[in-house]
């Protein structure tokens, strides 16, 4: 009994710092939305955090490496299912951000937006371990978008695009798009002679959400001013970018719909308390402490 109960303590604690780290997480991009006021675009006249409300202008733009949309932004992730060492879960791969610039256009005038490409990788080949409760995916559970570098990218048709077996080959659409990404590896082989139930090692699961001309989307950056601007600065003297230091978040989201997801916060931090109290409890227990 004694060793069970330091088992379930030390996971508690484990889901306690978890539970901390992502309410805090939510805690700041929730102050971040609440606390910055909506500009229009025509009122840009300095460098420096904007959020802007409009709908995405755009002559120029690509094909998205999943689900082949037309888009200016792709986020996108790839999990694979890996049952080495006795580990069953899904893990990370690499996650991303790919963008062509593009105009928001709010009715008052247009800004340039230059989102970039952003990729977190896996590329030490050990993989990105998903926090995991029984066959949950916790971390799929309580994602509001794809974070990649300081991009975040919530997107109401953010699914799984595509699965693909393990010894299958991928459509070619999806073949093509790990070939181009050098940090994405090829999907693992299975592993022979193990009678898998469910999932099986080696599978992958390709998610994609896209914006795409017309879309009206919600976004919060740095404006910068371009090279030969004028002074003062016009909506057509600036970009919009990340930030060096701080969030980027563009999404086709209202504000009203990303501030009640971010808020989530305050149930995380509950969440920590309670899991620390009583994980401190059980240890105290089985160490015989009390």
């Amino acid at each position: 009994m004694s060793t069970l109960l330091l088992a379930v303590g030390a996971v508690l604690l484990v889901v306690a710092a978890f539970a901390g780290v992502y309410g805090r997480r939510q805690h700041r991009r929730s102050a971040l939305v609440g606390d910055t006021e909506t500009t229009d675009v025509r009122d840009i006249k300095s460098e420096g955090l904007v959020e802007l409300k409009g709908t995405v202008r755009a002559s120029d733009p690509f094909d998205a490496p999943i689900t082949g949309a037309q888009s200016v932004l792709s986020a996108w992730e790839v999990e694979e299912w890996d049952e080495r060492g006795g580990s069953d879960m899904w893990e990370t791969r690499a996650t991303g951000v790919y963008a062509t610039p593009f105009e928001l256009d709010d009715g008052t005038g247009r800004v340039r937006v230059d989102v970039g490409d952003h990729v977190n990788d896996a590329s030490s080949g050990t993989g990105i371990h998903d926090i995991q409760v029984g066959a949950v995916d916790v971390d799929r559970l309580l994602s509001t978008g794809v974070t990649a570098d300081n991009v975040l990218a919530p997107l109401d048709g953010f699914s799984v695009e595509t699965s693909v077996p393990p010894d299958s080959e991928p459509p070619e659409r999806i073949a093509e798009f790990v070939r181009g990404e050098a940090g994405l590896s090829t999907q693992t082989d299975s592993i022979t002679n193990v009678l898998d139930v469910g999932n099986e090692h080696g599978e992958r699961r390709y998610y994609e959400g896209t914006l795409g001309p017309g879309d009206e989307i919600y976004l919060l950056g740095r404006s910068r001013a371009v090279e030969n601007a004028t002074r003062p600065l016009k909506p057509e003297d600036v970009v919009v970018t990340p930030p060096d230091d701080g969030q980027f978040i563009i999404s086709d989201k209202s504000e009203a719909e990303l501030a009640d997801s971010f808020g989530q916060y305050r149930y995380a931090y509950l969440g920590a308390a309670v899991a620390a109290v009583v994980g401190v409890a059980a240890l105290a227990v089985g160490a015989g402490l009390v």
